[in-house]
């Protein structure tokens, strides 16, 4: 596992402690984010926003996670600060 594999499995962990598969899918630039993810959980796949609609962790949650990921991506070497940045996590 990557650093920014564990990084980022450290966060989703604090909004789904066990998971079977993550898909995160990031687009970060220098003042904004979207972040997004669907998990698999006990043989479920759900996206992270049905997550929020079905009480498993909250928004604040979920936003605090989530910029905390974008940040973590804006650190990079590789980060583009004029430019629109894509990343996706697969973590098993």
């Amino acid at each position: 596992m990557t650093e920014l594999e564990f990084f980022v499995a450290e966060q989703i962990k604090t909004l789904v402690p066990s998971y079977d598969t993550v898909e995160l899918k990031a687009t970060v630039s220098a003042s904004s984010f979207s972040v997004e993810f669907f998990a698999t959980v006990d043989g479920k796949k759900m996206q992270c926003f049905e997550m929020i609609d079905e009480g498993m962790f909250t928004e604040k949650n979920f936003n605090a996670a989530s910029k905390a990921i974008a940040n973590y991506f804006r650190g990079l070497s590789d980060f583009n600060a004029d430019g629109i940045n894509k990343y996706i996590v697969v973590l098993k």
